[in-house]
């Protein structure tokens, strides 16, 4: 792997803890601490509720925190994280609610999210994983989306204390993370998740909130606002007139191809897009650091969307393509580059929809074994840092004929069985 300058160094060693060499390839732990009905359709099948919000709000504080609690305790295990290392991943992304650290009396919230938290970030401590970590949900939702804990209404702008909360919380988790006692293990937080806002208003949010996360030494990450990172070149928060990035800030770009308006792509177009952002974010160096920070293997074709790959070569041989490509596209492969590495939406579900699901792709053998591990790839990467889409490849007629992964956890280990 190629050496970087010494700027990328800093960040990267920050970042990781590895020097110059490392690259950020990890693993979003969605659907967790906050909850998605698509992703844990279980916990809401009960109801008519679309979030968290309202989840609780039918079920009554006491029943959803005892529902919710179960959730936390065992949706995500040390037996995750164990296996997440094992794939040649380095890193975690936790997206986490407001209503963690500051809920008023009169929303149905439950609180208890926080020490499963600290056990995570534990967790990655003693693994070696790097953790980031988002706050998916504002006060008064910053998006509307299920994810932010509120659906429909995006209530963030409606007030000034919706920003004072939020600012709150990001001051909770800094000094609380930023402790020695981590040992830099949190190496980067997000003061928004998918926030939609004017320009503007993102950057007077972004304002306060750097001056809280970088007396820190946390790097300073904030979501690109779907305006993309050419917009942000040169950006700095504290500094209007900045001719280059600030240090230790991370734009955080999320690049999904199942949605408008890049949903009626063909495969073909799918692969060219993914290729061309590649090359534009390696090669601007006004573009602050960026790590792309959700995608999958969803796109609007109908066969890549959710179903069973075990038994569809097909469909694995396109997932696998569409993996290879993404993986090629954002991660850096040359000296004074922005990008700096992934995290895929999500390591797993209830369901483990394929198109969505790490855990997934590795049991079927449409995401390589071990991703830190280039051998393990199927298509060459050229020179421009894309995939040679030209080379010939078919995966198995069964994904058993790969390899097969399944949870057998003895003594804190993950055993992988090959057949």
């Amino acid at each position: 792997m190629v050496a970087f300058h010494l700027g990328h160094a800093l960040l990267l060693a920050s970042a990781l803890g590895r020097g110059a060499q490392a690259v950020v390839r990890g693993v979003n732990l969605g659907g967790w601490l906050v909850t998605e009905p698509w992703m844990t359709p279980s916990l809401f099948e009960d109801t008519d509720t679309e979030d968290e919000w309202h989840l609780c709000n039918q079920l009554g504080k006491d029943k959803c925190l005892e529902t919710l609690q179960d959730h936390w305790e065992n949706f995500y295990t040390r037996d995750d994280l164990v296996a997440i290392k094992r794939a040649g991943l380095n890193s975690i992304r936790i997206p986490l609610g407001y209503w963690a650290v500051d809920l008023e009396d009169y929303e149905p919230y439950v609180k208890g999210q926080y020490p499963y938290l600290i056990r995570a970030v534990q967790w990655a401590q003693e693994l070696g994983l790097t953790v980031f970590l988002d706050i998916h949900g504002a006060p008064g939702s910053q998006n509307g989306y299920s994810g932010s804990g509120l659906v429909d209404e995006v209530l963030f702008q409606s007030n000034q204390t919706n920003a004072d909360r939020t600012l709150k919380v990001l001051r909770n988790l800094t000094q609380e993370f930023s402790q020695e006692k981590y040992g830099g293990v949190v190496t980067n937080i997000e003061p928004l998740n998918e926030p939609l806002l004017s320009f503007e208003d993102l950057k007077d949010f972004y304002e306060p909130s750097s001056k809280i996360v970088n007396v820190t030494g946390i790097n300073f990450t904030i979501h690109d606002g779907f305006y993309n990172p050419h917009s942000w070149a040169n950006y700095d928060p504290n500094n209007p007139n900045a001719q280059k990035p600030a240090p230790h800030l991370v734009v955080d770009t999320h690049q999904f191809w199942a949605f408008p308006p890049l949903d009626n792509l063909t495969k073909l177009q799918t692969i060219e897009h993914i290729c061309d952002f590649g090359q534009q974010i390696r090669n601007n160096s006004a573009i602050p650091y960026t790590l792309v920070g959700e995608w999958s293997l969803s796109t609007g074709i109908t066969a890549n969307t959710t179903g069973n790959t075990e038994k569809d070569p097909e469909k694995r041989t396109s997932f696998r393509e569409l993996f290879e490509a993404q993986n090629a596209a954002f991660t850096p492969y040359d000296a004074g580059q922005s990008s700096i590495g992934w995290y895929f939406w999500a390591w797993k579900l209830e369901y483990d929809i394929d198109a969505w699901s790490y855990r997934r792709g590795l049991s079927d053998g449409y995401i390589p074994s071990n991703i830190s591990d280039p051998s393990t790839y199927e298509y060459p990467i050229k020179k421009n840092g894309c995939i040679d889409s030209d080379h010939e490849y078919e995966a198995k007629a069964r994904a058993g004929d790969v390899y097969d992964l399944f949870a057998f956890v003895d003594c804190d280990v993950v055993v992988v069985f090959f057949v």
